[in-house]
């Protein structure tokens, strides 16, 4: 049986299949390899609490507040992948399942991707969603802090101009002060090559960067994050959890922390979505197995963003009350309604 790992799946859920469960079997045979991965519920855990004996969320030089709230993120269970493929038999046992979905291998893992290389991937998003989180509870709190756009690796690492740890200030004359400003830059250009302006050793250099076009999609080739100067320091201590969807809770909890009483009252929340510097949330994958595993976990409200709500229909346990987010703000607003005891005015899924 291959290993189940949790992580923050960025995927799509698989259309209804055209042919019965026992195509699936004719095709692949019962112990042959699939072209599949298997996504099922994976641990729900407390943004406010511990993962592995570690502290997921710690601030120091700000004054904090104790909660009685439980603001859980979730997660995704991925069985299958490069070099750990899923049998027949498997498939057709999640084809089968109401709480699993049965996805194309290239949902979970680009082609030519190894799972070393896609956990890597991930491990860098989750950092980054992490700081981004961070930015995102203290704009809604309006404390200002600066952001740097930094180069986290490249996808060619011989032959690359750019090197880990560098500082994007110009992308084709456009000032990089946020994150998103860098890819939408090489979107809009035009040509082979642009120029783009680093900070290396502390110095700025003048690249000519060739961009690649694949697929009508341009870009540098690089895996970039951002490195936020905040005014007191935000620890994170969540380990072997991967991707940016957990952005939105963490967002959540470090809100919770920084303001006085409980944000949901003594309610044990659960969620997901990805979050912007500016609060917007956004969708993720593997909806419909993050609200199973948070009702498993004894969570009585889940808020989803709301690009995937439609995908909840008939889908949500019963006795788990699913509200639709896009931002941070209507996030913390139906938080809040419920500390009170009253009715939240977001809408809701399934």
């Amino acid at each position: 049986m291959p290993s189940k790992r949790p992580t923050q799946a960025s995927t799509q859920r698989l259309m209804t299949w055209c042919g019965a469960g026992a195509a699936v079997l004719g095709i692949v045979g019962i112990f042959g390899p699939t072209a599949f991965v298997v996504e099922g519920p994976g641990p729900a855990v407390n943004t406010l609490g511990e993962y592995h004996d570690a502290k997921i969320l710690e601030i120091s030089g700000h004054k904090t507040y104790p909660t009685q709230s439980r603001l859980d993120l979730t997660t995704v269970s991925v069985a299958g992948g490069p070099g750990r493929e899923i049998r027949g038999f498997e498939a057709f046992g999640a084809w089968l399942s109401p709480q699993e979905d049965l996805q194309p291998k290239e949902f979970v893992y680009p082609a030519g991707t190894t799972s070393e290389e896609s956990d890597s991937q991930n491990a860098v998003a989750m950092t980054d969603s992490q700081q981004v989180a961070a930015a995102a509870a203290l704009t809604e709190l309006g404390i200002d802090y600066k952001i740097q756009t930094v180069v986290a690796g490249t996808v060619e690492e011989k032959g690359s101009l750019f090197k880990t740890g560098d500082v994007l200030k110009k992308v084709n004359g456009t000032t990089i002060s946020a994150l998103d400003q860098a890819p939408a830059a090489v979107k809009a250009s035009t040509g082979d090559t642009i120029p783009v302006v680093v900070t290396r050793g502390g110095k700025d250099v003048t690249l000519k960067a060739p961009v690649n076009n694949v697929e009508g999609q341009r870009s540098l080739g690089l895996y970039i994050q951002g490195t936020y100067d905040f005014p007191f320091q935000v620890k994170f201590g969540l380990k072997d959890i991967g991707g940016p969807s957990a952005g939105g809770m963490l967002a959540l909890g470090i809100y919770d922390k920084l303001t006085e009483g409980s944000l949901a009252g003594d309610r044990h929340v659960a969620g997901t979505g990805t979050i912007t510097a500016d609060g917007k949330v956004g969708a993720i994958g593997g909806i419909a197995q993050k609200v199973v595993g948070a009702k498993l976990e004894g969570a009585s409200v889940f808020l989803a963003p709301a690009a995937n709500c439609a995908e909840l229909k008939g889908r949500v346990p019963q006795g788990l009350d699913v509200y639709s987010v896009a931002t941070l703000k209507e996030g913390v607003a139906t938080l809040t309604a419920l500390g009170k005891g009253d009715q939240p005015t977001a809408a809701r899924c399934g």
